[in-house]
């Protein structure tokens, strides 16, 4: 397995000395794969494809718009096969704009049809949904209780006190945005950001960014998927994990094959792989705490209490479109963003 670094994929397109041609790559039984869960998982899933599958992985880890970015500029030479554990929106928009490859994986119809694209474009592997991580320390010293509602958040109390990764790029960040948009409406929703954003101490470039700053305690609250928290709490931070009682958005991971992958067998390999109880075991394992699709896998004990979250009915096609991506992520930045020092 090899993990390459942003350093040496900076630049948008991979040098010739770092990736062989097609005819080596398909003659030594490579694969090439953008990936965005943390680091240890995605080591953690690529070391145990490659003793299923003899297939040597290499992967990069990326953040949603980082991966979304970085597929456009490579759309005339593409670089890798599969993308894996990025969230639908994404795989959506990337769909609409001719980058993906269609595969239906052997095995698939252990997974229920709402997770999986009827044209084999993307194929859900775990589902998420975002959640608020209290540092309980923050809270006890204030005389304060983890808040249990998207109003909440502007509560006074917790003015600079808040981290969460930014909807340009990061997943977390943009469900985030999609999920306010559609639980308030237009007009409601951008005053509530607006409201929110005062309490904002910080957007991280990653979803992921805010787990260790709000689990030392340098904020009091972080906005973040379900799985970066629990996360925390098994590592030992002192976090307290609440829902919004309105309802909250939630996301489906996926793993696709990208359009004109230079491993297409490898790729397929990979995806048949990917739908298995036993691969999507390998989350928990690797303490990323997701639900999984495949109604075999079992399911992890931190995640088990959280399983009947209320859920609103999330518009994925919405939020997944190029148009409506760009406009919110273009209001976002000129009316929420501009403003801050």
């Amino acid at each position: 397995m090899t993990i390459f670094t942003r350093r040496q994929f900076a630049g948008g397109l991979v040098g010739a000395s770092l990736l062989p041609s097609f005819g080596a790559l398909a003659q030594s039984k490579k694969l090439t794969l953008y990936m965005g869960p943390p680091d240890p998982t995605c080591a953690a899933l690529t070391s145990a494809f490659e003793k299923q599958s003899g297939i040597t992985p290499t992967f990069l880890r990326l953040s949603a718009g980082e991966a979304v970015n970085r597929i456009r500029a490579e759309k005339n030479r593409p670089q890798a096969s599969v993308l894996y554990g990025i969230g639908l929106p994404s795989m959506m928009t990337l769909k609409a704009d001719d980058l993906l490859q269609p595969y239906k994986p052997k095995g698939v119809d252990g997974i229920p049809a709402k997770y999986v694209d009827p044209e084999g474009y993307w194929t859900g592997i775990d589902v998420d949904f975002i959640g608020f991580a209290s540092n309980k320390k923050f809270l006890e010293e204030k005389g304060l209780k983890a808040p249990t509602s998207w109003e909440d958040l502007t509560r006074p109390e917790f003015a600079g006190q808040i981290c969460i990764g930014s909807p340009a790029t990061s997943g977390t960040g943009y469900t985030f945005l999609a999920t306010v948009l559609q639980v308030m409406g237009e007009d409601k929703g951008w005053d509530y950001l607006k409201r929110f954003n005062a309490n904002v101490s910080q957007y991280t470039r990653s979803g992921i960014g805010p787990t260790q700053l709000v689990g030392r305690g340098e904020v009091g609250i972080g906005i973040l998927f379900a799985h970066d928290i629990l996360g925390s709490i098994h590592k030992g931070f002192p976090l307290e994990m609440t829902l919004p009682e309105e309802g909250t958005g939630y996301d489906l991971f996926c793993a696709v094959m990208l359009k004109n992958a230079p491993e297409p067998d490898a790729a397929k390999s990979f995806l048949d792989w990917a739908v298995t109880p036993e691969s999507q075991e390998i989350l928990a394992a690797s303490e990323y705490f997701d639900v999984p699709t495949n109604k075999n896998a079992k399911i992890h004990d931190l995640v088990k209490p959280f399983q009947n979250a209320k859920l609103i009915d999330f518009d994925f096609a919405w939020a997944g479109s190029s148009s409506t991506r760009q406009a919110i992520i273009a209001r976002f930045q000129n009316e929420i963003l501009a403003g801050r020092k």
